[in-house]
């Protein structure tokens, strides 16, 4: 009789392990090639939905350039992908040596975290990007250390559709990527002695591979957003662009500190020659506007007040009548541009004179912040009592810390205000804000510097009263908005010019930034410049000036320079800000673009790309001479930021 043995076998003990350590090097690359593809067609399929959520923004004539961006787009989707590939990279590296239940369930818990994230991404980038205008960046994660004004922000966003999007594109992603990875994942087995060593040596090898797409190739410059910039079409452009790997990008870009100037184009030397030249008339004799030299002053920042909503200026009907009402009783700029596009620039730019710089907010950076000449510190310092107003949480953006920086005596915040008053998902609205101020304006120290920001116009566009125009569409939202916040201004003006403390003050209204919103009208172009047109309004009985327009060209950055040159006061420190009322016409307007900028003078504007050397779009009478003045503020500007 044949002799049974006593040793039990376990369970779970693996087969024998016939193959080579070839053959399980070359399954496991062939599996993760299989993710990889999935990947790509993943990104181009998103590129797809990018487009059609949003095709009402690409203008008709600019539609010709969106096949392209599917081509053009294929390098950063293969750098996404590669990235994803290198994580995955490394659950399968452990399946070489380890229990293959244990491997599968690692790559398949690391594959759907990957999912996820990404279709999360993918989602917030198209329900943001209507209100934005730019792809999702760095600065989710800063709205997010704030998340009552994260929710309030994201009220703007058509979430209904979006969260059922989630609901059917997550699933369906999970099963169309199991059938493309599941049978290749099973024939995985591990390998024995030598050959596990064999075998890990050279996956590790094919998965250093993924370094070149990572980068972008192998060229000098690794891959950056400007690369797949290919057309004179913003939306174009921006659609070529991997949301998951520009979020990535620019939140790295965010957290590191720079050492070098990317943007150090034009030799020292005539960089600082080309600047010099543009603020030549810095000390330029200013043409008067006031009736005495220390008025008080109040400056009200109005958030997002972009010239698209004042008839006066060109921008729709029956949005702001009681601004239009009051151009005619003071002085109009009407050819200002904004510094940023986001409230932590703008409010630099007013208030410290500093243009913006690319893929950066220096507000969140307080060691630089804190470096920055503030108008509260100017002000002060020349007698002026200095306060501060703002509906909101002072905390978002590191506000609060800039602020305090800027030497006001008293700062008054949401937690100023009581319960019941903040009855905005931003905080409280701006008529209440104003009320306060107007009440409080009697028990203050002569002369005195208030600066306030308004909320109301923020999205998610909410108001306290009736909507004004017909429609629950984002860009009605916003109209209806303004239209509030115009008739809460307007009824401050109208009560303010009645007391006694009126004819000795002057109060300047200016937006921290212009808006991609109102939506321009199907198929028809906007530009970058339309985006940041801002108006800029001084009232106040302190003017010996009434319904006049200045059309010299300037930016938020000339505030500061200009009002103190009014005052009598220095202003040497905001070096990067040129006095608006001076006898000489003409002017210039710069600001930062993503990685390059755009400059505007008499002559014509231009907006240039730095990284790729691309001009991305300009009027017929702009030319060399405008890139390389933008080129030089860029370039001069960027190291100011460093050295602070």
């Amino acid at each position: 009789m044949p002799v049974q043995s006593s040793i039990a076998v376990p369970a779970h003990a693996e087969p024998p392990v016939s193959e080579s350590w070839l053959a399980g090097s070359r399954r496991r690359v062939a599996l993760l090639l299989r993710v990889m593809l999935f990947w790509m067609l993943w990104f181009s399929a998103a590129r797809g939905l990018f487009f059609v959520w949003h095709w009402k923004l690409v203008p008709l004539a600019e539609r010709r350039y969106v096949p392209r961006s599917f081509i053009e787009g294929l390098r950063m989707d293969l750098s996404a992908t590669a990235y994803l590939a290198v994580i995955l990279w490394l659950a399968l590296l452990l399946t070489v040596a380890a229990r293959p239940a244990l491997t599968r369930r690692l790559f398949q818990a690391v594959s759907l975290g990957a999912i996820t994230f990404v279709t999360l991404v993918t989602l917030t980038d198209l329900g943001t990007f209507g209100p934005w205008r730019q792809r999702v960046d760095g600065s989710l994660f800063t709205y997010l250390q704030t998340p009552r004004e994260a929710y309030a922000s994201a009220s703007s966003v058509a979430v209904a559709p979006l969260v059922g999007m989630l609901l059917v594109l997550l699933p369906l992603s999970w099963w169309l990527y199991r059938r493309s990875t599941h049978a290749a994942l099973h024939a995985l087995q591990p390998l024995r002695g030598v050959r596990a060593l064999a075998g890990g040596a050279a996956f590790a090898v094919s998965g250093l591979l993924l370094a070149i797409p990572i980068r972008g190739g192998v060229q000098w410059t690794p891959l950056n957003e400007s690369t797949v910039m290919f057309s004179p079409s913003t939306m174009a452009n921006l659609g070529a662009q991997n949301a998951g790997w520009y979020l990535l990008y620019s939140t790295l870009a965010q957290q590191k500190e720079q050492a070098t100037n990317p943007y150090a184009a034009l030799p020292p030397a005539e960089m600082q020659a080309v600047v010099d030249s543009l603020y030549h008339d810095a000390d330029a004799a200013p043409l008067p506007l006031l009736r005495l030299s220390r008025p008080n002053v109040i400056l009200v920042i109005w958030e997002s007040f972009t010239a698209k909503v004042v008839a006066r200026m060109g921008g729709a009907p029956d949005v702001t009548p009681q601004f239009d009402r009051w151009t005619h009783r003071g002085v109009l700029f009407d050819s200002v541009f904004a510094s940023g596009d986001r409230s932590a620039q703008g409010l630099v730019s007013l208030l410290s004179g500093f243009p913006s710089v690319p893929n950066e907010a220096i507000m969140t950076r307080p060691r630089k912040a804190a470096a920055l000449p503030q108008l509260g510190q100017a002000m002060r310092a020349a007698g002026y009592h200095t306060s501060y107003y703002y509906g909101g949480e002072l905390a978002f953006a590191n506000m609060k810390a800039y602020v305090l920086n800027g030497d006001y005596d008293r700062v008054t915040g949401l937690e100023a205000f009581a319960g019941d008053l903040r009855n905005s998902k931003w905080g409280v609205h701006d008529h209440v804000v104003l009320r306060r101020l107007l009440d409080e304006v009697p028990t203050v120290p002569r002369p005195f510097f208030t600066t306030i920001f308004t909320l109301s116009s923020h999205e998610p566009f909410e108001v306290p009263e009736p909507p004004y125009f017909a429609g629950a569409d984002v860009s009605t939202r916003f109209l209806n908005a303004h239209h509030y916040t115009d008739a809460s201004l307007g009824a401050f003006l109208d009560s303010a010019s009645t007391r006694p403390w009126w004819d000795s003050t002057l109060v300047v209204i200016i937006a921290d930034h212009g808006s991609p919103l109102p939506d321009p009208p199907a198929g028809t172009a906007e530009t970058v410049l339309d985006r940041h047109h801002i108006p800029m309004l001084w009232v106040g009985g302190a003017l010996r000036l009434r319904d006049t327009v200045v059309h010299r060209i300037g930016a938020s950055v000339d505030l500061p320079p200009t009002l103190l040159t009014q005052l009598g006061l220095p202003h040497h420190r905001f070096r990067w800000g040129r006095n608006l009322l001076t006898a000489q016409s003409g002017g210039f307007a710069y600001f930062a673009q993503h990685d390059g900028f755009a400059y505007i003078d008499q002559r014509g504007w231009v907006v240039h790309d730095e990284r790729s050397g691309r001009t991305l779009a300009r009027s017929d009478g702009a030319g060399a001479s405008q890139r390389r003045s933008g080129t030089a503020l860029l370039q001069g500007s960027f190291a100011d930021y460093l050295a602070r």
